[in-house]
């Protein structure tokens, strides 16, 4: 059916408004059923009341299906009638110019009412004006229009921004909007939310509340369909607060460098115009001692309602000078504090006010600031009050940062250190200033500012050292996200380029670049990074410099295969751990403690160089502290906390523009979907890593993943693949495997080559791990070492190694995993050689441990085993804990057990909340359970 007004233009599509969108289609369908409908739809400015309008008038208009019948016989409905209207300014002072706007499209169906009330409703629009007396002649004249035109086809009237209608034509509308009853008629208005009153009495109202942050999100991504950088997503999404217009504002002024993060935002984002414009009839009415002291308040948010009024230098002002904008619901006093009740309203009363003004409200502001104890309040202040280069006020300002950097992190020590290097004229020390900046910057995650400020910083790096600075910093942030080998080479570069100038920083590149070799699994650059850093240790070298210098020579001697000598400097990297309180100097230590197969010190050194990391602020060392926290954990079998750990990690590799470090989560992912026995995941997983870790040269990730599908082949009784496939691993190159890998990786080695009968190859790749582990002394190693032993034993001799495993698992106690391993393969083995009864009790004891990790497929090889002996029931209480879950509900069943929401559980899974539910109430009902309490005695 032709319709009323013509269709707007293609509208902007929704997000985060699904309520609302239900409950306007509500409103049509109940229209459509004959049963009148009235709906006001309140927000502040830009929040999405239009979209929804013109939302409704596109559902209104699309033809329906009538459900009400059997499929066959259901018929296609014509669409509604839709009259629509809007308040204007301009018009908000001219009588009836709403309603003659509105019902002009029809104006030719009035005729049809009673003479008395079509006269009214025409004087009305011809004129603007009627006697008093014909008001409700005049207004029940528009509800019988409304209700002529429904009963013809449904109709929907759409009154936009009914707060700037003239009033004469918002009571006609309301009036009939009040009286809508057996009506095929709905009539939806929007307005504004400021006013003390409804904009229309006596319509049920919804509010519109600001988007969620993931709405926001999706908003700026259609905005931007070119993409945008998570760093530059999550400020865009901070700046926003939920306001949709907003966010396609911001969206729309930036560059596509800036979108991409190749160049830095502005300080401050502009408002867009439509929004300034909205809020700014709010604050012109306002008295001046008012609108300074919001202009003040909105320059710092942090700033208390006394501080303000000594800011305001003003002896006439006081607190009450804010009691216009409080009863204008502008403002609210939060305890000291002044919070703005919109907070994009604080950006456009900042905005609002020229430079100079604002320079002014910044200075006074600086004068009410402790700068000892908020010193980056105070360089804020001081630096948005400069007019130009000032060396002192400069040297005031990184003084501040520094102190900033102790007490709120990098981020806004970066922050502050910009601002000094734009006072600063001197342009040594300009430089200087910026590349510290961006140091902190990419420590803060934010790797695309970082790059801008080096970019800045270099035409005034005139020195040798201050070039080797800038290539320092863009070394360690090429190797997060570049590829491995070119960045050793870089960094070996930078080293010789620094060494005649500053020792420290070239030991400091020297260390990055051998993190690249390891990265790549590039024992010859590691080396060589070893050898050129050995001569520059000194014996009065600070606690942190001596670590890096023992864990590098450790690392370096265990390349090398010489474990023993290996152990005493690893020892003592771990040792001055102890006097060390830096994430990167844990992180070292950490891996020196992997290396020495000291699961328990690994956990805690790790977990010490995450809490550092994150109270100092330096949210890209989180992610690369979790990856060596997740090994430990996996190793003892904590899955739960290794889980949570693994995804953490992931999303903020992801965030902090970290692909190289994700990559080796993702790896880890599928080393632990193997173990759970989830192919699918682990193939897919194990793909993602092949693709990205093949581009970056990272044969640690790739070796990793190996590891997961050979360990996955294995338990699928596929040896032959699994052992194919760690041979190739065994001779991989530079940027396709590790040394280390292979090490760690010959006990599944030779379990594949004793299943496929390549004895000789399985001594071979033996003799390195044994070695390894009687040098390091660890306990799980010894352990998985004899095992390997016994399976490689003659019969009767295989016993007494296998016993010897199980007696070394438990004095460690906190290897579950291989403890399970090593019961399954000594109760196989007991099997075989016709022990059923011995080999009953370790068959048991591993079906234990593998149900309560999860691991599938281990759990079949165990009952397959006690099958073979006769004894097809499973382990006590095994039943109540795998009755049919499959492995993602087993992994939630876990993680909710061990005390996890249902949102955590969600972020954790990179799922929804919803699909969790749905999931606990299959296992609830798989388990039959009813609660969480039941589901964690079940698991404990």
């Amino acid at each position: 059916m032709p319709t009323a007004n013509p269709p707007p233009t293609p509208g902007i599509r929704l997000r985060g408004r699904e309520s609302e969108q239900r409950m306007l289609t509500d409103a049509l369908d109940g229209a459509r059923a004959g049963q009148g409908a009235a709906l006001l739809v309140c927000g502040g400015p830009g929040i999405g009341k239009t979209a929804l309008l013109d939302h409704a008038c596109e559902v209104a208009r699309t033809p329906q299906v009538n459900r009400s019948r059997a499929p066959q016989d259901s018929v296609v409905l014509k669409g509604a009638m839709v009259l629509s209207s809007a308040g204007t300014e301009s018009e908000s002072a001219m009588p009836f110019a709403g309603l003659q706007r509105l019902l002009r499209p029809v104006a030719d169906r009035i005729g049809e009412l009673p003479a008395h009330q079509a006269a009214a409703i025409e004087q009305a629009m011809e004129t603007g004006r009627v006697a008093e007396s014909d008001r409700f002649p005049l207004s029940i004249g528009v509800l019988r229009t409304l209700c002529l035109l429904g009963h013809s086809a449904p109709l929907l009237v759409c009154v936009d921004d009914a707060h700037l209608m003239d009033s004469a034509s918002l009571d006609a509308l309301a009036f009939a909007a009040r009286r809508l009853g057996t009506d095929p008629v709905a009539v939806v208005f929007a307005a504004r939310d400021d006013a003390p009153k409804s904009a229309v009495p006596g319509i049920p109202a919804a509010t519109l509340s600001p988007l969620s942050d993931a709405a926001v999100s999706e908003v700026l991504g259609d905005a931007a369909p070119g993409g945008i950088a998570a760093g530059v997503r999550a400020e865009l999404v901070r700046a926003s607060h939920g306001n949709p217009l907003a966010a396609r504002g911001f969206a729309a002024a930036l560059s596509r460098d800036q979108l991409s993060g190749a160049r830095s935002l502005p300080r401050t984002l502009p408002l867009p115009a439509r929004l300034r414009g909205a809020y700014a009839p709010r604050l012109e009415h306002l008295p001046e001692p008012t609108r300074h002291l919001l202009l003040l308040a909105s320059a710092d948010p942090d700033c208390g309602a006394d501080d303000l009024v000594r800011a305001a230098g003003r002896p006439e002002t006081t607190v009450g000078d804010l009691e216009p904008a409080e009863n204008a619901g502008l403002v609210r006093i939060d305890g000291a504090r002044v919070v703005f009740t919109d907070p994009l309203l604080r950006t456009a009363a900042y905005q609002a006010a020229p430079v100079v003004r604002r320079r002014a409200a910044h200075a006074r502001l600086a004068r009410v600031v402790d700068p000892k104890r908020e010193p980056s309040r105070y360089a804020r202040h001081r630096a948005a009050a400069a007019e130009g280069p000032d060396s002192e006020l400069a040297a005031e300002l990184a003084a501040a940062a520094d102190t900033a950097k102790e007490l709120n992190g990098h981020s806004v020590a970066s922050a502050a250190l910009e601002q000094a290097a734009e006072l600063t004229p001197i342009p040594r020390l300009r430089a200087c200033r910026l590349s510290t900046a961006a140091q902190d910057a990419w420590l803060s995650g934010m790797p695309e500012r970082a790059s801008e400020l080096l970019e800045r910083a270099e035409p005034d790096a005139v020195s040798p050292r201050q070039a080797g600075v800038l290539e320092l910093i863009r070394g360690q942030v090429r190797l997060r996200e570049g590829n491995a080998i070119d960045t050793a080479d870089a960094l070996l570069s930078t080293a010789e380029q620094l060494l005649p100038h500053d020792r420290e920083l070239a030991v400091r590149s020297l260390m990055r670049a051998a993190d690249a070799a390891s990265f790549a699994g590039d024992p010859v650059r590691h080396a060589a990074a070893a050898r050129r850093l050995a001569p520059l240790a000194r014996d009065n070298d600070p606690p942190a410099m001596r670590l890096a210098f023992a864990y590098m020579e450790g690392c370096a001697l265990s390349f090398a295969g010489d474990y023993a000598g290996a152990v005493e400097p690893l020892r003592r990297a771990t040792d001055l751990a102890e006097e060390v309180d830096t994430p990167a100097e844990l992180i070292w230590a950490s891996i020196a403690g992997l290396r020495l197969g000291d699961a328990p010190l690994v956990h805690a050194l790790a977990t010490r160089a995450v809490a550092v990391a994150r109270r100092r602020g330096a949210l890209a060392v989180v992610p690369q502290a979790l990856e060596f926290l997740v090994y430990s954990e996996f190793w003892s079998g904590r899955f739960p906390s290794g889980i949570g750990n693994c995804m953490t990690g992931l999303r903020l590799a992801r965030e902090t523009g970290q692909r190289n470090c994700a990559t080796h989560h993702l790896a880890a992912l599928s080393l632990l979907a193997a173990i759970q026995g989830d192919s699918e995941t682990c193939h897919e997983r194990a793909r993602a890593v092949a693709e990205r870790s093949c581009e970056n040269s990272l044969g640690l990730p790739i070796a990793l993943s190996s590891w997961a599908l050979a360990l996955l082949e294995l338990a699928q009784g596929d040896a032959h693949s699994a052992f194919s496939r760690l041979r190739v691993l065994n001779h991989a190159g530079a940027g396709y495997g590790h040394p280390t890998m292979r090490l760690l990786t010959a006990p599944v080695f030779v379990e594949a080559c004793v299943r496929t009968g390549e004895h000789g190859r399985a001594e071979v790749a033996l003799a390195p791990f044994e070695a390894w582990a009687d040098a390091t002394g660890s306990l799980s190693s010894q352990a998985v070492a004899a095992r390997c032993r016994g399976l490689l034993a003659a019969p009767d001799e295989a016993a007494d190694l296998f016993e010897e495993a199980l007696r070394l698992h438990r004095a460690c106690g906190d290897d579950d995993v291989e403890r399970a391993r090593t019961a399954l393969l000594y109760g196989t083995t007991l099997r075989r050689n016709r022990f059923p009864g011995r080999a009953r009790e370790h068959l048991r004891e591993a079906l234990e441990t593998f149900e309560w990790i999860g691991a599938r497929l281990w759990v079949e090889q165990a009952r397959g085993e006690l099958r073979a002996i006769g004894d097809p029931e499973p382990a006590a209480g095994s039943d109540r804990v795998d009755r049919g879950l499959t492995t993602q509900q087993h992994q939630i069943a876990l993680l909710v057990s061990e005390g996890a929401t249902n949102r955590e559980v969600a972020a954790h899974m990179f799922i929804s909340p919803r699909t969790v539910e749905h999931h606990l109430r299959g296992i609830f009902r798989k388990l039959n359970i009813r609660s969480r309490v039941d589901l964690a005695r079940i698991f404990r």
